[in-house]
C-alpha cells in the first residue's frame, strides 16, 4: 500500500504480510527535508528509506522521499514525519494510524 500527502490524517489498515509505503514530496534545493520519527513499541519496523528526484533538471531538487515498512504485530500506532530545515524546530506535518490486523 503507498499513502501520500493526501493520505494525511487517515487511518490505513494493514495485515501482517503486507508491506507500506509512504511517499513524500521534499525538495532539498529549500533546505526542508523530511524526517521519521521512530516510535518504540511500534506496530511496524522500518525497513528503508529512500530519496528520489523527479524530473529533468537535477538542479531543482524536486523529488519524493521514500519510508518501507513492515507491519511488526497486531495493533495500533501513529506514524508521524516532520517536514524541516535542519536549522529551525520541526513540527509535525504528516500523520497517518496504521491498524495491523
Amino acid at each position: 500500500m503507498i499513502v501520500g500527502m493526501s493520505d494525511n490524517g487517515r487511518t490505513v489498515e494493514l495485515y501482517l504480510r503486507d508491506r507500506l509505503e509512504v511517499r513524500l514530496p521534499e525538495s532539498q534545493v529549500s533546505g526542508y527535508i523530511w524526517e521519521f520519527k521512530e516510535m518504540e513499541n511500534s506496530c511496524v519496523n522500518l525497513i528503508d528509506s529512500v530519496y528520489v528526484e523527479r524530473g529533468a533538471s537535477r538542479f531543482n531538487a524536486l523529488g519524493e522521499r521514500s519510508w518501507y515498512f513492515s507491519p511488526a504485530m497486531i495493533g495500533e500506532c501513529e506514524l508521524v514525519f516532520y517536514l524541516y530545515r535542519p536549522w529551525s524546530k520541526p513540527s509535525p506535518e504528516f500523520k497517518i494510524k496504521v491498524k495491523v490486523k
